[in-house]
């Protein structure tokens, strides 16, 4: 038990800790190609899937010019910082508008090849039929690569156009911290928020089972964890990606649930042997009290 504890405590540590060092992780690739009776769930938490909140010029364009004025005021830009800043939202404005221009007949066909992959999800023998469930996701997989590189180059220009304009505050004004731009099309519950959280839970995860602190309740949380990744590939759904490993780490934590492991060579042995000192502590003092 203890070193089942540990191994699985090890993993998720050095998963949590490898996002975090790497600095790019994300789910939104697993989560668009979700198989089973849950992938509308899924599908929809990956943060703007097809691009279309970043391919809507006039959408981007605002917010672009509404993180300008935030700059400035959270800077507080005098005149002439504030007027380079208009002159680097013109340079960007016009960089994104030649993209468009550019890719503007690409685009229009990458819209309706998405009206047609929604009509192709919509018809249950596009799920059920194997033939046809392959050729359904070769369209969205071609769909994926052509978007795909148009949205690297708009994150090229936005990226540019973050730095510059942050640039331009003095080491005074940028004692106050660099202001991100907030992303397009963002939901309550999407993959940028989760991106966020789960490396930080698999690197505590990971550290209460070495520690064999609070094993149970850290043991379900993983286990519950596990069971979200496996159903975003249903075992039994045709194209699912294999989970063979998480289904088994699922149920090691399961174990490590039901055994309370973290009573062996653990802190849980300590903080166990605390609650029930206090506990009879407790008993015998209402007993002389009824007494």
């Amino acid at each position: 038990m203890v070193a089942l504890r540990l191994a699985v405590g090890w993993h998720f540590f050095r998963e949590g800790a490898d996002k975090i060092i790497s600095g790019d992780f994300s789910s939104a690739g697993f989560m668009k190609v979700a198989k089973g009776p849950l992938t509308p769930v899924f599908r929809a938490m990956a943060w703007d899937a097809d691009g279309l909140a970043r391919l809507d010029e006039k959408a981007t364009l605002d917010a672009w010019n509404q993180y300008r004025e935030q700059v400035v005021r959270r800077y507080g830009l005098d005149d002439k910082q504030a007027a380079k800043a208009e002159g680097i939202y013109k340079n960007s404005e016009q960089q994104l508008k030649d993209f468009f221009e550019e890719n503007a007949e690409d685009i229009y066909v990458y819209r309706k090849g998405l009206e047609r992959r929604d009509l192709n999800r919509q018809d249950p023998a596009y799920n059920e039929v194997t033939s046809l469930s392959g050729q359904a996701s070769q369209i969205e997989r071609e769909l994926s690569g052509q978007v795909g590189p148009w949205l690297a180059e708009i994150e090229a220009i936005r990226s540019g156009y973050v730095r510059d304009l942050n640039g331009l505050a003095t080491e005074e004004q940028t004692a106050r911290g660099s202001l991100a731009m907030n992303k397009p099309g963002r939901k309550l519950m999407d993959t940028v928020f989760i991106d966020q959280i789960i490396p930080v839970f698999d690197l505590i995860v990971g550290a209460l089972l070495i520690l064999g602190l609070l094993t149970r309740l850290t043991s379900l949380a993983g286990a519950g964890f596990l069971a979200t990744i496996i159903a975003t590939q249903w075992p039994w759904a045709p194209g699912a990606v294999p989970a063979h490993y998480q289904i088994i780490e699922m149920f090691a934590l399961l174990v490590l649930a039901a055994v309370g492991a973290g009573r062996f060579f653990g802190l849980d042995f300590f903080t166990g042997l605390l609650w029930r000192r206090c506990c009879r502590k407790k008993t015998e003092n209402n007993s002389s009290e009824n007494n």
